[in-house]
């Protein structure tokens, strides 16, 4: 009787604890589902075309093979590029359930912060799982299909850490399968994205953290044997950022990318990781390319935020056994988090000008989340009623706040024009918005806007061939042929400066659009004259050269080929004309303007 009275308590509270997890759990999953309901509706974006839509690896087995091998990738990614190889074969074009991936890891994600925190017996560890799953920041990350790759590089990372923590808590046989277990999740998170090189430093960060109980030689051991425990995974940090460095390189080219002086470097990161926490903290003007940077020397006053830093983790480090533990913990893994991305070393995405991009601080922002959920627990368990019910009141409208103001975020990536309006709309000054928006109208047969858009790009990033091109196209669409010829000229000036573009393919194209407008105006010039003028012969004779140069890069395009031909037999050049025309035919038998002309040259001879 005794017995079963002391059990029945003892049952109710598992019971109770039991459907208070589930619930903790639901609205987490609800939190997250909600707030990225848009994105369900939303299509392909920016690199999501380079990336899934236009990539051929994602096509057959062969491709997959390449995707490992990196032959053809400009990052080394494989174990994303492999998912998206999945999702290809499964949605195709649909772009719904790749959505529905993103959303479903940036959920998994969001509980995996609720129990890494819990496990390292962090307060408020729910809350901050459940704003790192909806905060606004965030939705770059998951509302952008490209970015399948901070997710599931989380995923693993969480993974990593939550099984080195049971090392020092299990068997040694057990020990070695969790050992094991955290090593290769930190290797699938690397192949997923190498941003998470910085998660060894964590480790011994969080070995660190949870030693505050045991002070003086043991900690020391502690902290000794976790240095040991932790060498394989640094090991395997420096290859694959020595990896991510290459492929960089490699994909970057000889484009000049400049991040400055090492001074101005230093200048930057720390101006960059107070620009990181005041956007965790006010998330407001959130968009997708933010204004550009300066790289310049550095001025007197842009040192503050260096020495401001430095000082406030020295505070912190000075007075860590008196209240400031926990803060330096959150501090030092949120500066470690960024580091690779804070501008020390060239990378692609800096071409845009901007250091900082909402993507980028994805994985750091859970030790910011966490301390500040730890401070909402705090004060909650202050015996004052008013003071709960404050802190809740206060809690649950910056929620509600970010929530709402991640729905509408998702909403903005919708579509490419949504994304790119918004981002012009704050950002006028973004030059790969306004190439996006120009490349668009192009589509649309809207050349005016697409002549302003691309010039503004021209003014802005006037170093890019491709961009030259664009407005070349558009001014010739508008009969605007000086000004096209022009830019065509400023194009290939550029791409031939370089040799890893010189014989591109690219400049294949920009001779034969130079090539086109020079016939055009050609032809304008003579149609008043009864014989053919000087100025038309020589745009002729030019255009007959370029033609000539980008078949030497593209021998197998038809379209030049005929166009070649069509020009040679308007110049009388007929004998010249036909190898040309049959190879149009050879290579696309039912193009009907070279059949046409090369049977009116056949009829002609008989």
């Amino acid at each position: 009787m005794d017995s079963r009275a002391q059990r029945h308590p003892v049952g109710t509270r598992a019971k109770f604890r039991f459907w208070q997890q589930t619930a903790l759990i639901a609205a987490v999953v609800i939190g997250v589902a909600v707030v990225y309901l848009p994105a369900l509706r939303a299509d392909f974006v920016w690199d999501d075309s380079l990336l899934i839509t236009g990539n051929p690896l994602l096509q057959n087995a062969s491709g997959l093979l390449e995707i490992w091998s990196g032959g053809r990738t400009a990052d080394y990614f494989p174990l994303t590029n492999t998912v998206f190889w999945i999702e290809q074969h499964l949605f195709g074009r649909n772009a719904t359930g790749y959505h529905a991936v993103n959303i479903l890891l940036q959920t998994a994600n969001a509980l995996l912060v609720w129990r890494l925190l819990e496990r390292l017996n962090i307060r408020g560890a729910w809350l901050a799982g459940l704003i790192f799953g909806i905060h606004p920041v965030h939705v770059a990350s998951v509302a952008w299909i490209s970015e399948l790759k901070n997710l599931l590089s989380m995923f693993f990372a969480l993974l990593s850490i939550l099984f080195f923590l049971e090392l020092g808590e299990k068997r040694l046989r057990n020990s070695a399968t969790a050992y094991a277990a955290s090593l290769v999740f930190f290797a699938l998170a690397l192949l997923s994205k190498t941003q998470v090189v910085f998660l060894p430093i964590v480790l011994l960060l969080c070995a660190w953290w949870r030693n505050k109980e045991t002070p003086g030689r043991r900690t020391t051991l502690n902290l000794h044997r976790e240095v040991i425990r932790s060498w394989p995974f640094f090991l395997i940090a420096i290859v694959f950022g020595l990896v991510t460095m290459w492929f960089q390189n490699r994909g970057i080219g000889e484009e000049e990318i400049i991040i400055g002086s090492p001074s101005r470097r230093f200048v930057n990161a720390a101006m960059a990781i107070w620009w990181y926490a005041a956007h965790l903290f006010a998330p407001v003007r959130l968009m997708a390319i933010y204004p550009n940077w300066r790289f310049d020397a550095p001025r007197v006053l842009e040192w503050l935020p260096l020495i401001a830093l430095l000082g406030v983790v020295a505070g912190l480090w000075h007075w860590r056994n008196r209240g400031t533990r926990g803060a330096l913990f959150a501090v030092a893994c949120f500066i470690v988090a960024l580091l690779p991305t804070v501008g020390f070393i060239r990378m692609a995405y800096e071409r845009s000008g901007t250091l900082v991009a909402d993507h980028l601080q994805y994985f750091a922002d859970v030790s910011l989340l966490a301390l500040f959920s730890a401070s909402v627990a705090y004060v909650w368990r202050q015996r004052s009623r008013a003071k709960k019910i404050a802190t809740a009141a206060t809690v649950t409208l910056l929620v509600g706040a970010m929530g709402t103001y991640a729905f509408r975020r998702a909403e903005v990536y919708r579509d490419e024009e949504t994304l790119w309006q918004d981002n012009l709309s704050k950002n006028p000054d973004a030059w790969q918005a306004h190439i996006q928006i120009a490349q668009r109208r192009f589509n649309q047969e809207r050349y005016a806007e697409t002549a302003y858009h691309a010039g503004r790009a021209a003014e802005l990033k006037p170093e890019l061939a491709d961009i030259h091109n664009l407005l070349g196209l558009a001014y010739c669409r508008l009969k605007r042929f000086d000004e096209g010829i022009a830019e065509y000229r400023t194009a290939l000036q550029l791409k031939e400066a370089k040799s890893s573009t010189a014989k591109s393919a690219a400049v294949a194209t920009i001779r034969t659009n130079l090539a086109n407008a020079l016939t055009i105006t050609a032809t304008r010039l003579s149609k008043s004259a009864a014989t053919v003028p000087g100025e038309s012969m020589r745009r002729y004779e030019e255009a007959i050269r370029q033609y000539q140069a980008a078949l030497e890069l593209e021998p197998q395009q038809p379209i030049i080929h005929r166009n070649l031909g069509m020009l040679l037999i308007k110049l009388g050049r007929d004998e010249e004309a036909i190898p040309h025309l049959r190879a149009t035919l050879q290579i696309a038998p039912n193009e009907p303007v070279a059949r046409e002309m090369l049977d009116a040259i056949e009829s002609s001879r008989h």
